[in-house]
């Protein structure tokens, strides 16, 4: 897809709107070939280059658009890959850097990637020369790293490859805008990952961990090998004091003490004077047992806990928060309560293990694997919400989240390994680069502060990280970019920023992000300039190739070879576009992205034969596993309203509760059907924002928990001044 970009034009779209969210409207096109090209100092070899989060494929060829050099964007304190593939052949190449002068202070790595499945994976750091293959592509995959003192502006330089006597010089050009990112992470993330596999052979510990603080990646142990858990601190032979005051190991070497390692990895001391941005310091026992069954020699009972448990329990939990509270390690720390509770009775477990937290520890965060639920945070038992919601990307109830992020409790997300499309999937190697990088600004629109995974130590090789981790740390700064052009704030639930216009237009919601890597460097590019003042309006993607001009559109869901049959479709004087299953693609600028929506034994179509109903109402898709499923159609930016029709006339379903999302909007939540209301029709006004209206059908029920069908028959866009 080709895309522009353009500047906001929504004013005060909220009543507590920044005042900076008004822009005047610029396009500034990003032609084929701006960022994907072959390189033409390369001559008849083919050379080309691609943006880090394009992975490139075993079978990949050089592409027909041409251009000089190659160009690369930072800011002060970032790192930023940029690559070069050379065609497959034989032989080796010499490969060598001349940064430029002004640059001298700039760290360079230069790696080549290797294939898994045929994707683009492993990095692997080269010295001077590289064995060509005679198969494949070879990707040449170099790092720089400016600092916080590296000169702002525009320099040239140049990488030269060497085949036997013939060297190619291409040229280099590397602006630094002129800003700094923080050097620790904003975006939060909480990462199941051994620090020991990390450890580099002959390093340390610290050597781990500089690893993952470069990439702006959170363990879930930070001060591995020791930690906050009751049974060092607490409940411990070694507490001299034991189960009556807080032991911090004062005794211990420092690699294994929590008094040093603590100070050391929460706070920077000793370190890297920053220290991580959250750590948790402890958690459950196990996905169904959170707390221990005896603690300090008291029977726990059920999970409830009995007066005399819960009483010493409490006291540990309030001289955890006091400690961390003296030594300043509060505001950093979680204590991670339980994970993904799966019922009614989960759920009161965890309104009360709130409850018990919060009667003892008011001031100390805690966690809870799960979306937002009212049956936790507003229980019969009392109030409680959780500090920090870990929600399943797919499981996400966005309206009640909001109201408890409105409350100032923090939303989280997290992925899973079948999660499909229309979701981003991080974890699989078969899936572009853009779901790593897209993350942080799903995120951002979510107002969501961080994002969790259970195994993440399969995106690096021993201590190596992979193209997947290093694309990771491409999302992870990125949301250093929205903070920066947000006055070093996150962003707001109640407000309107200025930069909510650029990042909401390449990811409006959980399930419509933009899945074109160019377009999203060249926004994440337009960004910088505008943070260091080098351009003065926020800039913002629209689809621009295939983008249908502002005008009315009916589309009715059917089968394109079966009823209605009329062709052209002519209903209530309108002619209406026969849609089916068919996959988006950018020719048409129409389709569905959803997990089986090329399997015609589960994406199924119906036709009533229902009298006082129209051909349009009579017809419809259907996902025959109630998944949720992504339509899209590319149309120009504005206010439109929209009107959705849901429904099987001649045999309604009501115990499947229908849901319809237009632009992040519910319009059909959770609605049933009857036989004395089959078809359920609702109108929404809404803006579009990235050049595609964006509806998703189907997928759980919030009232029964369970994949739920949606029976879509049309939609009609009507443009509103």
């Amino acid at each position: 897809m080709r895309f522009i970009i353009i500047l906001s034009s929504i004013i005060a779209l909220l009543s507590s709107c920044d005042s900076g969210s008004s822009k005047k409207t610029e396009k500034i096109p990003v032609t084929p070939g701006e960022y994907t090209y072959t390189i033409t100092e390369g001559g008849n070899r083919g050379i080309w280059t691609t943006v880090p989060t394009r992975k490139v494929q075993s079978q990949d060829t050089s592409p027909t658009e041409t251009g000089s050099g190659v160009k690369v964007f930072l800011a002060k304190n970032e790192y930023e890959p940029f690559k070069i593939i050379i065609p497959e052949g034989s032989g080796s190449v010499s490969v060598d850097v001349n940064l430029p002068s002004e640059l001298s202070d700039m760290d360079l790595t230069i790696q080549r990637a290797s294939f898994e499945n045929g994707w683009e994976e492993h990095l692997e750091v080269v010295s001077d020369s590289v064995s060509l293959s005679t198969s494949q592509p070879t990707v040449l995959w170099f790092t720089l790293k400016s600092h916080a003192d590296t000169a702002a502006g525009t320099f040239s330089g140049a990488v030269n490859l060497t085949f036997g006597s013939d060297t190619v010089e291409i040229p280099l050009e590397i602006h630094v805008f002129n800003f700094t990112l923080p050097p620790a992470a904003s975006f939060k993330t909480q990462l199941n990952i051994s620090v020991g596999d990390l450890v580099p052979s002959g390093g340390s510990v610290s050597d781990a961990k500089d690893i993952l603080f470069s990439h702006r990646m959170t363990p879930k142990s930070v001060a591995w090998p020791s930690g906050f858990n009751w049974g060092i601190t607490w409940d411990s032979d070694a507490n001299p004091n034991r189960c009556e005051q807080f032991y911090d190991e004062p005794d211990e070497g420092q690699d294994y003490s929590i008094h040093y390692l603590a100070r050391k990895y929460m706070l920077g001391e000793g370190w890297n004077g920053v220290g991580f941005p959250t750590s948790m310091i402890f958690q459950f026992v196990d996905n169904s047992t959170p707390r221990p069954g005896t603690f300090c020699g008291i029977d726990r009972g059920d999970h409830y806990g009995s007066s005399e448990y819960n009483t010493e329990w409490g006291q540990f939990l309030s001289a955890v928060q006091n400690y961390l509270d003296d030594n300043g390690m509060l505001e950093k720390a979680y204590y991670y309560v339980q994970n993904e509770p799966q019922n009614e009775a989960d759920h009161a477990l965890a309104a009360h293990l709130c409850r018990i937290t919060k009667q003892y520890a008011p001031n100390l965060k805690i966690a809870i694997s799960e979306e937002p639920k009212p049956e936790i945070a507003e229980d019969a038992g009392g109030s409680c919400g959780y500090d920090i919601w870990i929600a399943h990307v797919r499981a996400l109830n966005t309206d009640y989240a909001l109201e408890r992020q409105e409350l100032g409790e923090e939303l989280w997300l997290y992925s899973l390994d079948h999660d499909p499309e229309p979701y981003f999937n991080p974890t699989l190697i078969e899936n572009q680069g853009v779901n790593q990088r897209i993350i942080p600004w799903v995120s951002w629109t979510m107002r969501a502060r961080g994002w969790a995974y259970y195994d993440f130590g399969r995106f690096f090789n021993g201590s190596n990280p992979t193209v997947r981790a290093e694309l990771f740390r491409e999302g992870f700064e990125d949301y250093e970019y929205f903070m920066a052009a947000n006055s070093g704030n996150h962003g707001q639930v109640s407000s309107h920023h200025a930069v909510d216009d650029a990042v909401f237009s390449a990811a409006s919601s959980l399930t419509s992000w933009t899945r074109d890597a160019d377009a999203l460097q060249k926004l994440r590019n337009e960004l910088g300039l505008y943070i260091e003042g080098a351009r003065t309006t926020i800039p913002v993607l629209e689809a621009e190739s295939n983008a249908r001009p502002r005008g009315e559109y009916y589309i009715n869901f059917q089968n394109p070879e079966g009823e209605p049959s009329a062709s052209p479709l002519t209903v209530g004087g309108n002619e209406w576009l026969k849609v089916g299953w068919q996959s988006y693609n950018d020719d048409d600028g129409l389709g569905w992205f959803g997990e089986f929506i090329d399997n015609s034994s589960i994406a199924l179509y119906g036709f009533d034969s229902t009298s006082g109903y129209n051909e349009v109402q009579r017809s419809y898709v259907y996902d025959d596993y109630g998944r949720d499923n992504l339509f899209e159609f590319a149309i120009e930016n504005g206010l439109y309203e929209v009107t959705v029709g849901a429904g099987r006339t001649s045999r309604p379903y009501p115990g499947d509760p229908h849901n319809v999302t237009v632009e992040g909007i519910k319009i059909i939540d959770d609605e049933i059907t009857t036989d004395e209301v089959p078809f359920i029709e609702r109108t929404q006004v809404i803006e579009i924002r990235d050049g595609r209206l964006s509806v998703v059908a189907g997928g759980k029920s919030n009232s029964t928990g369970q994949y739920s069908y949606t029976f879509m028959a049309y939609i009609t866009i009507i443009p509103v001044d």
